[in-house]
Parts: C-alpha cells; structure tokens; sequence
C-alpha cells in the first residue's frame, strides 16, 4: 500500500507537470591525431607530423599544446615510434532528473523537514512532513462546500488547489527576476567519475549506465576478456546544473567547468555530450561563445537531447490537453474512463485503482472536476514554470510565439520582469542560431556533431504515459517525451505508426526510415545522426545505445557508413537488467561453484544442482552473445533476461521455481472495470451522479 500511496502521490503531479525525467544513457572520452617521429614533412591534410632528430621532436612537442594531453607511445611495424591521438576527457551535461539540487540554510548547508529529511531532489523537493496540513488546510472546506452545492460556481475550490500546488512546490519558487526565491544549491563534482567518493560513483553509474564502457567484461565460465574497455572513468566529468534556474547562468558555469578540466588533464579541448535536458544548456554555451571558435570543444554527442524543444511543454504552457474538447468527444472519454488506469497498469500491470478513482470522481459534477484541474495548471504554473527560465527553454522553437502572446502581460508587459523577458527572448534567439552555431562548430578542424534519437512513439506509453493527456500525443513521433524533430534538429515526420506522404516518400531526396515515418534527408547532420525506432526516452537501458555513444566519443566511429554494427537506423531493446544486475549475480554464482554448493554476491551459501548450473552458465553465455550484437531486437532481449532471471531463481531456490496466482488480481480489476463502466453508460463520460438531472439517465454517447 505503501507504494500505491506514493503512485497516487505521483498521478496527482502528473498531471500537471511537464517533465521528462530523462534519460539515461551517455558516455564519453578520446578522439585521434598522431604523430611520428622521422621527417619534418607534414603532409596536406595530414596529422603526422615528423621530426628527423631528437632536437626536432623536442621542439615539436612543445610547440604542440596537444602533446602531452593523455598522448601515447607505440612502436608501428617499421620499428617507429608512433604518438597516438591525445585523449580528452568528456563533460556529461545530464538531463532533468540527474543532477541533485537541495535547499540550503543559511550556512549553505542541506536544510531538513520536520522528519528529519533532507529537502533535495533530482526533479521536485517536496517537503513531505508539510504535505497533509497543506491539503487539509487549503481544501477541506471548498471541497465540501463544492460537493454539497455539486459546483465551484465561487472559484474557492479551484483558489484552494491552486494554493496547495503552490505551497508544496514553494521550495522551488521562481521570483519575477526568473531567479529561485529560495537559497537552492546544486551538489557539484569537482572530480573525474574516477575521483568520485564510492555513493557518488554509484550514483553516476546508475543514472549514466555506462560502466559497461569503462571495465572489461569478463566470461566467468572461461576466464576469458569478452570486451575490453574503451573510456576512462579518470576521464569522464559529470557538469551538474540546477533545474530551477537560467540555462546562460548554467552556461557561465559550463565554460568554468571546462575551464577546471582542461587545467586538470592539461588538454585544451574537451568532448560534449548533452542528455536530454543538458542540450538547453549547450545551445545557450553555444550562443554564448560563438564569438570564440569554439576552440574549447574537440567533439559534441547528443543523446535524446532537448535541442528544439518539446510538445509535452509547448502543450502544458497552452493548457491545451486531452479532456474536454468539441471537436474531440473522445478526449472526454479518454481522459475519465482510460487515462488512469493506464497509469496505474505502468506501475503493476492492473488498472484497478485506476478504476477505483474513475469511480470516486463521480461524486463530483464534472465541472467540478475541471475546475480542480484548473486549480492544479495555475498553481504549478504560477510556481514552477512561469518565471523560470529553464522551463521556457524546454518550449518548442515554433510554438514560442504562440505562449509568448498568452504569457505576454505577465512578463513582458510587467517592468518587474523585464531581466526575465530578456532572457527569455535570448534564450529563443539561441534556438534559432543552434543549427548555424553548431555548424560553425563543425566547419573547422573537422570536428563532429552527432545526434542519437528515439522515434516512432506517442507519449502514452510506458515510464510517463501520464504525458498521454497532453493534446500532441495524437500527432507526435517522438521517444515519448521529446520530438523527433527536437533531438536530431530537423527530421520531417509524420504522427507516429502512419506513413509519409507519396510526394515525400518517392521523393529522390528523401531519406526514408524503415517504418515509412520519417525523411531524415532535412536533419541538420544527415550522416552523424542515428535512429532508433520505438526506443523510449530512456536510452540507458539499452545497452546498443550506450555502446555507440562510446564509439562516437572515442571516434571509432565518425558516421553512418563508418562501421555496419551500428547502422543509421536501429530497432530497440531494454538490457537493463542483464548488465546491470544479472551479469553480476550470475557471475557470482558460476565462479564460486563446487560440488552442488555456491555463494551468491552477498556470500551466501546455496545448494544447487549440477543441472541447474549448467542451465546458468548457458544462460548466462546467451546473454553475453546478447551484448555482442549490437542490432537491436526487443523479442530476444526479453527472451535472454527472462532465461538468466530464471536460472539465477533455480540456483538460489534448489530449482524450485514460482508460481504466480494472479487470478485474484485480474478478477478484481475486472469487477472494477465493469462497476465504472456501468456508472460510465449511467453518467456519462466525465458525468458525476448529480450530472444526471441535467443530462438524463443514459446519456447518448
């Protein structure tokens, strides 16, 4: 119950916050220049360079900053000495949820509720202990003084929802000047992922799953190296930004935090990779420093980045969801017959409180309903949204306008707000000279941009279906939280399961994704960019996805047509629970095997047969060929999970496996299924009881 109670908890604020909780994949590190000692030559284009003495090479060493950045020695088979290319290290800008903020006493220190706990989060601070008396203060009388006159006809009961959404995210408040109205601190790391305490390494590892990059991955059934690693975890730095802020400030403090690692590793240069949110705050770098060349930057990866906005906000800022619309009967229906115990089957496969609170709900008239909504949308835009800048730079570049003329007198018309409008109009401007910076960017010396992205998806889907109520659900392609348009600056697509046009899909131009939804021919980086199609916004669990990333910073790979084994347009899977945990259980339990008894990773003993164990270990081999093959098949990554879940289960359970009766669970939901649709046929959708006497008893659909 416990666990239901914090996903009610979260339905609450799904619906009305807007955003992605991104992401999860990103890697880092290295690129190539070499250099050899035996001519002074330097040859067109090249990146040899030659000396043909000692002298020579000493000279060039010091002429050359690069040199002694992470450079190499290596003997080629002429007996030369040969310098590989200089390694540099890799910034990670991370999406929304991966950076810590907390709030902050007046020493600076973590503040704590009346329980005890800490006031930080990677997404809301919410002060818990407050939650209760905020709601029952605020809303206990307009609640029931609404559902005795069975309507809001005052506006107290949408006043009081509105000051409860207020004060449970006042902790993140943004004043008229777009700054926190309260002492919010950000945990920074001024260290490699190497340098890391162990919790902070942990931490990174699990919002970043990349340790797949960074150790060997070993057989355990023969001993032998499978993959070695191709990053330094001494090399890669993790930039931590605020939520609750300005995305130039968060610039400023991206161009110190090069500045600390290039003096660190003695580079001049590092590589960039954006997650998700972190591409708001390379498109503001760039537009900062777009006077400079650049030159602080060796390479950029975009991973599901939020380069051009996303719909999920555009459509919140519009208050323009899928409710209660004329022309759209059915959103009516969705929304208070489908949309809950959609979200509820995210969480344990079975919409029964789902159900429940469709049928609670008719207590009210569904203007009452609404009118709590309302309530919701202005007090988590009054706080959250309004005045902060982060938020407007996750609006889409072409629906800017639109919200800055509903907005308009609140900010740009308010002399309050004047910094805010500036910076908010900037912020615009930096989307609308992304493309030419970032081309800017890669006209000299070569240097990349490349783009990852997931497409062919609605937001309703699983891990944040509750973005199913935004109104662009319906004609989106996206990775379920941001556009394909957004993370590869410029794909042409159509809604999501439909096929282009004839005119564009015969086109001698066009590039066509596999499924018929996309023409890639007008992405601002045609051949650095890759898809992956039905690949969710949390890219992290896919290992393939990882592994490219890896490949793309280390420059292994340049382009689409530089290696088959990750091909421009790819399919999904979730490997999570493989490299992430069962490799690591299995590994345990096949190494510590003697004669019927093993020892698990938390050392301890279990009896097994010889049986079982060798259904592990081939278990365990099938998945290891699993994260040799870097194309993606969703069906054979369940299949190798679920194998290895089970044999790990027979190991620790003298092969007694499970037996799940779900007979009760299903059987409830159906009654409650059936009871809300009844009261539904009666009602009407979105009707309460009350409704009745103004609609009649059965109501035509």
């Amino acid at each position: 119950m416990k666990k239901t109670g914090k996903r009610v908890i979260a339905i609450t604020l799904a619906l009305i916050m807007t955003l992605s909780v991104c992401s999860a994949a990103a890697i880092a590190v290295t690129s190539l220049i070499n250099f050899n000692a035996n001519s002074t030559e330097i040859a067109e284009g090249s990146n040899i360079i030659n000396a043909n003495s000692i002298d020579e090479a000493i000279e060039l060493m010091q002429s050359t900053p690069d040199f002694f950045a992470g450079a190499s020695e290596e003997t080629n088979e002429l007996g030369q000495t040969q310098v590989k290319e200089t390694v540099y290290p890799t910034i990670i800008i991370p999406g929304i949820s991966q950076s810590i903020s907390y709030l902050a006493d007046e020493n600076g220190n973590p503040a704590y509720n009346e329980n005890g706990d800490e006031l930080s989060g990677g997404l809301l601070i919410l002060d818990t202990s407050s939650l209760v008396p905020t709601i029952t203060n605020n809303l206990a009388a307009p609640l029931v003084r609404a559902l005795i006159r069975q309507n809001d006809s005052d506006g107290k009961l949408r006043e009081g929802v509105a000051n409860t959404v207020e004060e449970v995210f006042a902790i993140q408040a943004s004043g008229k000047d777009g700054k926190p109205v309260n002492n919010l601190q950000t945990v920074s790391y001024k260290t490699s992922v190497g340098g890391m305490s162990q919790d902070d390494k942990d931490y990174f590892y699990r919002m970043i799953p990349m340790r797949m990059l960074t150790e060997d991955t070993i057989d355990a059934t023969t001993g032998e190296v499978v993959t070695e690693a191709i990053l330094d975890e001494n090399d890669l730095y993790l930039y931590a930004f605020p939520l609750i802020g300005d995305p130039f400030e968060s610039a400023k403090g991206l161009d110190e935090y090069i500045q600390f690692v290039k003096s660190e590793k003695g580079v001049d240069k590092v590589n960039i990779v954006t997650i998700s949110l972190g591409g708001t705050i390379l498109t503001a770098y760039l537009e900062m420093m777009k006077d400079s060349g650049y030159t602080d930057i060796n390479r950029i990866v975009n991973v599901v980045s939020c380069l051009q906005g996303t719909d999920v906000m555009g459509d919140f800022y519009l208050r323009e969801f899928k409710i209660n619309d004329p022309e759209h009967p059915e959103y009516e229906h969705f929304f208070f017959n489908e949309f809950l115990p959609m979200i509820m089957k995210e969480s344990n496969d079975y919409g029964t409180l789902g159900y429940i609170i469709n049928i609670a709900l008719k207590i009210m008239p569904k203007e009452v309903v609404y009118s709590i909504l309302s309530g919701a949308v202005d007090g988590i835009v009054d706080t959250l949204m309004l005045y902060c800048p982060q938020f407007w730079a996750m609006i889409p570049t072409d629906r800017f306008e639109d919200v800055k003329a509903m907005y308009y007198d609140r900010i740009w018309g308010d002399s309050e707000c004047a910094d805010l409008a500036q910076t908010i109009d900037k912020f615009q401007d930096a989307r609308l000279n992304l493309v030419d910076n970032l081309k800017d960017f890669a006209a000299k010396d070569e240097r990349l941009v490349h783009n990852v992205a997931g497409y062919g998806l609605d937001y309703a889907v699983a891990d944040y279906n509750f973005f199913g109520a935004m109104r662009s659900s319906d004609v989106t392609n996206s990775d379920a939280i941001i556009d394909i348009d957004s993370t590869t600056l410029g794909a042409t697509y159509v809604p999501a399961g439909q096929i282009l046009p004839d005119d564009i899909l015969f086109s001698d131009d066009a590039i066509i994704s596999p499924d018929g939804s996309l023409d890639i021919s007008t992405c601002a980086f045609v051949d650095t960019t890759w898809f992956f199609q039905n690949q969710h916004h949390e890219v992290g669990r896919n290992d393939v996805v990882i592994k490219l990333i890896g490949n793309l910073i280390t420059g292994d790979v340049k382009n689409v047509n530089d290696n088959p084994n990750f091909p421009q347009f790819n399919g999904t899977r979730n490997t999570r629970n493989i490299f992430r945990w069962r490799l690591e259980e299995a590994t345990a339990l096949i190494t510590n095997y003697n004669n019927g008894i093993t020892y698990d990773v938390e050392g301890n003993e279990l009896v097994c047969s010889d049986a079982d164990m060798e259904e592990l270990k081939a278990a365990y081999v099938e998945c290891l060929a699993l994260l040799n093959d870097t194309i993606c098949e969703p069906t054979a990554a369940e299949a190798a999970t679920e194998r290895i879940e089970d044999a790990i289960y027979r190991v620790g359970h003298n092969g007694e496996l499970p037996v799940e009766d779900n007979s009760t669970d299903a059987l409830l939901e159906a009654i409650c299924q059936f009871l809300d649709g009844i009261i539904t046929a009666i009602t009407g959708s979105g009707n309460g009881f009350s409704d009745i006497a103004d609609n009649g008893v059965f109501p035509q659909q």
